[in-house]
């Protein structure tokens, strides 16, 4: 699996958090961490970058991947 550290500025709430983790989940992946103060996701999957962007956007939440 492929590791991926995300930046989600809109994640604020616990309803936040169930979304992305099933967003994540539904490409068959895991989420390590998700720290709803600094906004970063730690997740793995095995896709691509786009893959899991595009996953989260249709969820709503706009990503980017930190480097």
């Amino acid at each position: 699996m492929k590791e991926f550290t995300l930046i989600i500025p809109e994640m604020m709430c616990a309803h936040c958090e169930k979304r992305i983790r099933e967003a994540i989940s539904s490409l068959n992946g895991n989420v390590i961490s998700l720290d709803l103060e600094t906004k970063i996701v730690v997740a793995e999957a095995d896709v691509s970058e786009e893959e899991i962007i595009r996953a989260l956007d249709e969820t709503g939440y706009e990503a980017q991947i930190k480097n």
